[in-house]
C-alpha cells in the first residue's frame, strides 16, 4: 500500500494522463515525480531512486532501447508499470517480457482498480506471486466467457513470419490457428516454447492466452538474478504444468520447451506431448495441465540452422527453423 515515503515516478508526454495519475497517486498518499520525456525520466530515476515507475512505452530513449529495458539495466529490482494505448497489446507483451511488473491501458476508466494493481507492484516478489495467482483466476474467468476477446488478443500477440531476436533468427509456420509459439532470449541463448491445443475444447482461446503469458514472471525473476524456473527447460515445464493445474484447468496441452545454447552448439529440451523426432520421445512425459509430474531433461549436440517439424495429438503441425547470424 502507499505511504508518505512511497515515491512514484511518472514518465509520459501525455499531459492529461500525467495530471490524472498525479492527482490519484497523491490522493492515495504517495509522493509523485513527473517527467515528460524518457531522458528526463531516466535521469530522475538514477538520481532519486523511486519505488515505482509508470512509463509510456512509446517514448523515445537515449540509444533507442525500450524505456523498461533501460531502467532495468540501471535498477533491476525497480518495479515498472507499462503505460500504453488501447490496441497495442503486442507492445505490452514485449514490455512484460522485458521486466515490466504490470501494465495500464489509456484512457483509464477505473482508477480505484489501478490502486490495487500499483500497490501489488510494490510488494516483495514472493507476496507478489501469490497476488498474481489470485488475479490469474479472475482473468481466466473473464476470458472463459469472452473467447472472441481472447482470440483477438492472441492474434495481436502471435508471431508471424521471421522473428529477429538479437543474433537469432526464427521462422515458424503453423498448420492450424490452435498453436502458440513463444521465444525469449536468455543472455545469448534462445528459449522456445511450442504448444498445441484441442480445437474442440471450450476453453481453448483462454488457455492459449494463458500459456502465451506464463513465461513473463519467471523471466522477470531470471533477469533480476533471483531463483527462476527458466534456468532449465525441465524446471520451466514443471512450472507451467503446475500453474495450469493450480488454475483448475483440465484440458491437456501438448507443450515443448527448447533452449538453444549459443556457444556450445547444444540444445536442452523438456517435452510434454509433442512429437517429431526420436529425442523428443525420449523426454516426453505426456500433456501438461492434468496433474503433477517430474519432467525428463534432455541435452544433445545440434547444428544451426536447426530445422524441426513438430506435431501434437490434435492434428496441428509446426515447421520451425532457428539460426544464428555469424559474428
Amino acid at each position: 500500500m502507499f505511504t508518505p515515503a512511497t515515491l512514484v515516478l511518472l514518465i509520459d508526454d501525455d499531459d492529461v494522463f500525467r495530471r490524472q495519475a498525479f492527482a490519484w497517486l497523491e490522493l492515495w498518499g504517495a509522493r509523485v515525480l513527473e517527467a515528460d520525456s524518457a531522458a528526463e525520466g531516466v535521469m530522475l530515476a538514477a538520481r532519486l531512486r523511486p519505488d515505482l515507475v509508470l512509463g509510456n512505452l512509446w517514448l523515445a530513449t537515449p540509444g533507442g532501447l525500450p524505456l523498461v529495458t533501460l531502467l532495468h539495466q540501471q535498477q533491476p529490482s525497480l518495479p515498472f508499470v507499462a503505460v500504453s494505448g488501447a490496441g497495442n497489446m503486442a507492445e505490452v507483451a514485449q514490455a512484460l517480457r522485458a521486466g515490466a511488473s504490470d501494465y495500464l491501458i489509456k484512457p483509464v476508466g477505473d482508477w480505484t482498480a489501478v490502486k490495487s494493481r500499483l500497490a501489488a507492484s510494490l510488494l516483495p516478489a514472493g507476496m507478489r506471486e501469490h497476488k498474481e495467482l489470485r488475479e490469474l483466476a479472475s482473468h481466466l474467468e473473464f476470458y472463459r466467457h469472452r473467447d472472441m476477446a481472447a482470440t483477438r488478443l492472441l492474434r495481436e500477440l502471435g508471431p508471424s513470419g521471421e522473428q529477429h531476436l538479437g543474433d537469432w533468427r526464427l521462422q515458424c509456420r503453423h498448420s492450424t490457428p490452435w498453436m502458440v509459439t513463444q521465444s525469449v532470449r536468455l543472455e545469448d541463448d534462445l528459449l522456445l516454447l511450442v504448444a498445441e491445443f484441442d480445437p474442440l475444447h471450450q476453453d481453448t482461446p483462454m488457455l492459449m492466452l494463458l500459456v502465451a503469458f506464463l513465461l513473463n514472471e519467471p523471466l522477470r525473476q531470471y533477469r533480476s538474478g533471483a531463483s527462476s524456473p527458466l534456468h532449465s527447460p525441465a524446471q520451466t515445464l514443471e512450472y507451467i504444468n503446475q500453474r495450469l493445474f493450480e488454475a483448475g484447468l483440465t484440458a491437456g496441452i501438448n507443450l515443448m520447451l527448447l533452449r538453444l545454447k549459443a556457444h556450445s552448439n547444444t540444445l536442452e529440451a523438456a517435452n510434454g506431448g509433442m512429437v517429431g523426432c526420436d529425442w523428443l520421445e525420449q523426454c516426453n512425459v505426456g500433456p501438461v495441465g492434468r496433474g503433477s509430474f517430474s519432467a525428463s531433461p534432455w541435452q544433445q549436440y545440434c547444428r544451426f540452422p536447426l530445422e524441426l517439424s513438430l506435431s501434437g495429438s490434435h492434428g496441428g503441425r509446426i515447421e520451425l527453423t532457428a539460426s544464428r547470424v555469424p559474428y
